[in-house]
């Protein structure tokens, strides 16, 4: 498969590839690294604009936009878009320009990361919840204890109609690990709290469908049960009849003493 390594690769990341091809990029690429975090920002910042306005899907490729100049894949082959070849893993190349200093790495990572829990907030608006997972997936690699990353991944696994307990159980996992980072952040509190009393109820509905409720089989073994226990109450009918210490001399008659 010509692109297999593509595939893998976030819907953010492969989108630099055709960022690439605006000549605005193919220059903006060619600055120096200061250079470079300054359009980014700027571009971040329209991004917030957008947002703020409700226009998210524009918001989106601002986000993309602006982690472009630094962490982007292109293709060594310059005509790649019309040689009826395609994309092709082994013409790509992926560059991550984190500066020459810790500091400038530091700045690219902030810089990414945020783009990253923008593009999972406006994804989440849009309802693209798999997207907002993927986003937040490449977050928390950036920064595993982002708080909003694993609190917006948690909420997308459970906002589809048709979320598994297994989604569930992902969820709780990301909000219980938000909660020891923050222990005071009361979203992310409230909706633990809601899943936890979800996952509950779920097991004791399942635990009711055992042996009684609607299901059927459990509606059997329930009938089963108090029929035997009416037919040893049946047998057992005169001599629940007598007083109690007459009931036990069938016990003390066992005793050797008595027998003699």
């Amino acid at each position: 498969v010509k692109q297999k390594l593509f595939e893998t690769w976030p819907y953010f990341v492969q989108h630099t590839l055709f960022h690439g091809e605006k000549d605005d990029f193919k220059a903006w690429r060619q600055l120096a690294f200061p250079e470079k975090m300054k359009i980014s920002e700027r571009l971040k910042e329209e991004g917030n604009e957008l947002y703020s306005k409700g226009n998210f899907s524009d918001a989106v490729d601002k986000y993309e936009e602006a982690a472009t100049l630094v962490y982007y894949c292109y293709s060594t082959d310059p005509d790649w878009r019309n040689n009826n070849q395609g994309i092709e893993d082994d013409m790509l190349v992926l560059v991550d320009d984190a500066g020459t200093t810790d500091e400038e790495a530091n700045q690219q990572k902030r810089l990414r990361l945020t783009c990253c829990l923008n593009l999972a907030a406006c994804k989440q608006k849009l309802g693209n919840y798999d997207e907002v997972i993927t986003a937040c997936d490449v977050a928390l690699g950036l920064d595993p204890r982002s708080v909003k990353a694993l609190y917006r991944r948690a909420e997308a696994r459970v906002r589809p109609a048709k979320t598994t307990r297994y989604d569930q159980e992902l969820a709780v996992k990301d909000l219980a690990k938000a909660l020891e980072v923050d222990p005071t952040n009361q979203a992310v509190e409230k909706l633990l709290v809601k899943l936890r009393g979800q996952r509950r109820s779920q097991r004791d509905k399942a635990k009711m469908g055992m042996f009684g409720g609607d299901n059927e089989l459990g509606n059997i073994l329930q009938e089963a049960v108090k029929l035997k226990s009416a037919q040893m109450n049946e047998k057992r009918k005169l001599y629940e009849t007598w007083p109690y210490f007459v009931q036990h001399t069938l016990f003390h008659g066992e005793k050797d003493d008595f027998k003699a």
